[in-house]
């Protein structure tokens, strides 16, 4: 006895359930990976971000550091510990114009504070990034040369954190 075609083109029409074992397998594992890969997709892009930013701020921060203490007068240079403060993590000095410069770490804050030869204080924040920062002499037997440590970093998710320590930049007194 011979099929009629329309039965055996109906009973084959569909999917096994072979095939949908392997579609529910292929689902569970791309729904196990796929959230760990978005996190990870995402810590990334914080983490580059925050990088970038701190790097950003660290040089801006050393630029503003080294344009001013390179006019500095080399006997008016005075680095110390304000009260509570990391060691040697504020200098101050004064311009040839007369003005009083002075760069201390606030917390996580590098300040800025500028006093003008009339008394007219202004101060600013160069970054909030800072993790800690020390102005020494390299050599005791030149007080021309000032080395900056500067060390930032930017909470990201999670209690993670983004740290960058920079080198230690030598500046040179040219008012010496």
């Amino acid at each position: 006895m011979a099929r009629h075609p329309a039965l055996t083109s109906r009973a084959r029409a569909g999917y096994t359930l072979t095939e949908m074992m392997v579609v529910v397998a292929i689902l569970g594992v791309l729904a196990l990976v796929g959230p760990s890969l978005m996190v990870g997709l995402q810590n990334f892009f914080l983490m580059t971000g925050a990088r970038n930013e701190v790097q950003r701020d660290a040089r801006a921060s050393l630029d503003t550091i080294n344009r001013f203490l390179r006019q500095a007068s080399a006997n008016s240079i005075v680095i110390d510990t304000p009260s509570g403060g990391a060691p040697y993590s504020r200098i101050s000095f004064t311009l040839p114009d007369g003005r009083q410069m002075t760069f201390y770490q606030a917390g996580n804050k590098l300040m800025q504070t500028v006093v003008s030869p009339g008394g007219a204080t202004s101060t600013s924040t160069l970054s909030q990034d800072l993790i800690y920062i020390a102005f020494t002499y390299p050599r005791t037997d030149d007080p021309t040369i000032v080395s900056v440590a500067i060390t930032m970093g930017r909470n990201i998710q999670l209690g993670r954190r983004k740290v960058l320590e920079l080198t230690i930049q030598k500046v040179r007194i040219m008012n010496a």
